[in-house]
């Protein structure tokens, strides 16, 4: 029921716009690093908050991948941590996607 409201709202307010111009974008996010001596703290309230304490040294990489209503697929990227790229992050083996879109966030 869902699905079929959507493409309604779809085709009656944004029809005009076309299939080449129409994303679908997902992401997905990989975490390098450990965290030593970890506790995780919360109530079994599932509105409670939950901590977490320990010593955790992470770093947070995204990579998006999209493709069109028309089916052309989008370069694909990957989203480090930090201010700029560095070249250690690039060993051989990324020279085989060396097209895609790499930048850098606060966050990764």
């Amino acid at each position: 029921m869902a699905v079929n409201w959507y493409f309604g709202i779809r085709e009656s307010e944004y029809g005009w716009i076309k299939p080449e111009n129409t994303v679908n974008v997902d992401e997905g996010r990989i975490v390098a690093g450990f965290g030593l001596d970890s506790l995780v703290i919360g109530s079994s309230d599932s509105k409670g908050k939950a901590f977490l304490k320990g010593s955790q040294s992470r770093t947070w990489t995204t990579f998006t991948e999209a493709v069109t209503a028309n089916g052309r697929l989008l370069k694909p990227g990957i989203i480090f941590k930090g201010r700029d790229l560095q070249q250690q992050w690039f060993m051989d083996e990324f020279r085989k996607i060396a097209n895609w879109h790499y930048i850098t966030s606060d966050n990764g």
